[in-house]
């Protein structure tokens, strides 16, 4: 059997293993195949025999407690805004180029959790290719990249008025902080996903040919700048050991465009 989209959230929701939960709402039910500080995972099979993916947002009460009895804040407070962010972009997407996303079955917000229900890419996971393979892989990637640059936008940020910025950059501010954007900032905008690791693209082993490109929660319009080449290794969309960080960079984007 193929493996299909959710492994990518599952390995990013159980490694590094977590240090035991004490908070007893964060259970992991029947189907349940990760959770992480702000966000669960589920897989199931529907009625018609097709795979699912569902992503729901944790309510703050569900927030992982870490250590003497302190609460793990998520680098995002507004994570909900994040997965209505990722079932526009997605929408988008789909209507105004030829990158290959998830199928959204829909999206809705119940009980102070947004969810994201979804048909399950099939494929295998780029980082899961032998390096050969990944090579041509990344040839599409970066065709996909150039396609998504030749979209403009004119407002800087996400698709539901939220900023909705990269993992990376949200890291790097207090936590909780919200960030509004000018309406004319000094910078041309294209269209970025912002998080294309190779655990976010879904690859036919076969053909080769990348099945769908996930994760869009941190999708928006930005600088070129802010798409990031971490598909070229495993590995989350951060600076890691030697490699050069441009967090400081982005930030100093960030702070230019910045609404007063």
């Amino acid at each position: 059997m193929a493996q299909c989209a959710s492994p990518a959230h599952v390995e990013r929701a159980q490694s590094p293993k977590p240090p035991p939960e004490l908070n007893p709402l964060r259970t992991q039910e029947e189907n349940c195949i990760g959770i992480t500080i702000d966000k669960k995972y589920y897989s199931l099979v529907g009625q018609d025999g097709a795979s699912r993916f569902i992503k729901r947002s944790l309510t703050e009460a569900e927030w992982a407690i870490r250590h003497r009895d302190k609460q793990t804040i998520p680098a995002s407070c507004d994570v909900a805004a994040h997965i209505r962010n990722e079932a526009a972009a997605i929408a988008f997407v789909r209507s105004h180029t030829n990158v290959p996303v998830p199928n959204v079955i829909c999206s809705f917000d119940d009980g102070g959790r947004t969810y994201l229900i979804e048909d399950e890419a099939p494929g295998v996971m780029m980082v899961d290719l032998p390096n050969e393979k990944k090579a041509i892989v990344s040839q599409e990637v970066e065709a996909h990249i150039r396609t998504l640059q030749s979209v403009k936008g004119t407002a800087m940020g996400g698709f539901c008025g939220v900023a909705c910025l990269p993992y990376r950059l949200a890291l790097a501010l207090p936590k909780g902080e919200k960030v509004d954007f000018k309406a004319d900032v000094p910078y041309d905008l294209v269209l970025c996903h912002n998080d294309i690791s190779q655990h976010n693209v879904i690859v036919d082993p076969e053909s080769l040919k990348i099945t769908a490109i996930i994760d869009w929660e941190f999708a928006g319009f930005y600088p070129k700048e802010f798409e990031g080449w971490f598909y070229k290794r495993p590995g989350p969309s951060v600076a890691r050991g030697e490699e050069v960080d441009d967090v400081p960079e982005l930030l100093k984007i960030v702070e230019a465009c910045r609404a007063a």
